[in-house]
């Protein structure tokens, strides 16, 4: 079933003729627009059914209950009211995806972007409207709809207007489903059945550099421990699997992650002091002028995430690894958001001047948040935030071809997350080499 041609097939005119006169746009960029909207409207489905968040569902979609879908059905006694609870629906679906969709729709349609919005808020609800009566009608639960769109995830990602696709990480994201481990579970041919355990992270931020080791297990009953092995190795080759099997974004790559369940605190905080947006101010010792191999000379401190870059680019003894990560000390974001702050373009624009100096090097970004908040909205907030770090990269001239980006959500801490200014370094974006 071709879920996006489906609900397209349900446009009635009544909807498309109502939401033109409210938008004052003709019918036929307003069908553009609904139709631009009805993958976006998929894809945050699948976005939040790939985190789990079935809460999240509930609320969009209210039970599979039958009724027609058609707006002017008597589901709302007016277009005013329809505006109201669709803006409601759509902050909760896309959340800071938001002006990513409003502005793909509109450079889709041809509408303005304060009309796109609208049509959004209209569109949403009669396209929600339309899934129920499917599932009711197909008598689809929640986890059926979720592998119906990842069934259909190949002709959802091509639908998508703009760069869709990367912004809601379609490449990456997966079905929620666990398989059923049991003894006779084996891998299919050709698979790793003994994954290679990851190694331990290290991270380096810039006062020191973290060494995690990993916890200990101890045991007792040798077939108990022998069973819960076995299982611990299949889950592991599952996941692995699913990882390797990650496809490439358009113009951003999500790599490799590293998979470890260590969350190894500082023992103390890396100098600094926070500021009044909530924002750790490193401290970065005595200004620098260091000099590139091409020439170019940028002024940084001594203590700073360039500094430690070059010098570990240009150590040959230090091996590039999986191990050997560097906390970013000037990107920060708006709070709940992927926007970056303008005070950070100076150190992007120090890194670009690396990359291009060094253009053997290739480098992978992580995003990570505190621990405030929701697990699952952390864990997308930092993606997104890695994303559009390199994004920014690229935009300033690093080719995307020569990076990665992965969200590891609040893992690995590098602070206590107890006070404001461990929470604050938490928030950060880390850097490791992939090669040199």
């Amino acid at each position: 079933m071709d879920l996006v041609k489906k609900l397209e097939d349900e446009v009635s005119d009544n909807s498309v003729n109502l939401i033109s006169q409210q938008t004052g746009e003709s019918e036929e960029k307003t069908r553009a627009g609904i139709f631009a909207a009805i993958p976006a409207v998929l894809a945050g489905i699948m976005k939040s059914g790939a985190a789990g968040d079935s809460g999240l569902l509930s609320s969009l979609i209210p039970g599979r209950l039958t009724g027609d879908a058609d707006i002017t059905a008597g589901n709302y006694p007016d277009s005013d009211s329809l505006l109201e609870h669709g803006g409601s629906m759509m902050g909760t679906l896309f959340g800071e995806d938001l002006d990513s969709v409003a502005n793909a729709v509109s450079d889709s349609s041809g509408i303005s972007h304060q009309k796109s919005e609208t049509l959004l808020a209209m569109a949403v609800p009669v396209i929600m409207g339309t899934i129920t009566r499917m599932m009711s009608s197909s008598g689809w639960s929640f986890s059926d709809l979720i592998r119906k769109l990842f069934e259909n995830k190949s002709a959802i990602a091509s639908a998508l207007p703009g760069n869709l696709s990367s912004t809601f990480g379609l490449a990456f994201l997966h079905p929620p489903e666990t398989p059923h481990v049991t003894h006779t579970h084996l891998p299919p041919p050709g698979s790793h059945a003994h994954p290679e355990i990851p190694p331990v992270r290290n991270h380096v931020t810039p006062a020191k550099e973290l060494d995690r080791p990993e916890p200990a297990g101890s045991g007792s009953g040798f077939l108990k421990w022998l069973f819960l092995l076995i299982l611990l190795a299949l889950v592991a080759w599952w996941l692995l699997g699913r990882q390797e099997s990650r496809e490439s974004l358009d113009k951003v790559g999500i790599g490799d992650s590293v998979n470890t369940s260590d969350t190894s605190l500082m023992d103390d905080t890396a100098a600094g002091s926070l500021n009044a947006a909530g924002d750790w101010i490193y401290d970065l010792g005595p200004t620098i002028d260091k000099k590139l191999p091409d020439g170019t000379v940028i002024n940084i401190g001594e203590n700073s995430v360039e500094n430690r870059l070059i010098s570990f680019i240009e150590d040959d003894s230090r091996q590039v690894d999986k191990t050997t990560w560097f906390s970013f000390d000037r990107l920060y974001f708006e709070t709940g958001k992927s926007s970056l702050k303008p005070e950070s373009k100076q150190q992007l624009e120090n890194i670009v001047a690396i990359m291009k100096a060094y253009p053997q090097v290739k480098i992978k970004l992580g995003g990570y948040t505190d621990s405030t908040g929701d697990p699952a909205a952390n864990k997308r907030l930092s993606t997104d935030r890695a994303v559009n770090a390199m994004k920014e990269l690229n935009t300033l001239g690093v080719p995307a071809d020569r990076m990665e980006a992965e969200g590891y959500g609040t893992e690995h801490p590098v602070a206590p997350n107890d006070t404001p200014e461990g929470r604050a370094q938490n928030r950060r974006i880390d850097v490791r080499v992939t090669a040199k």
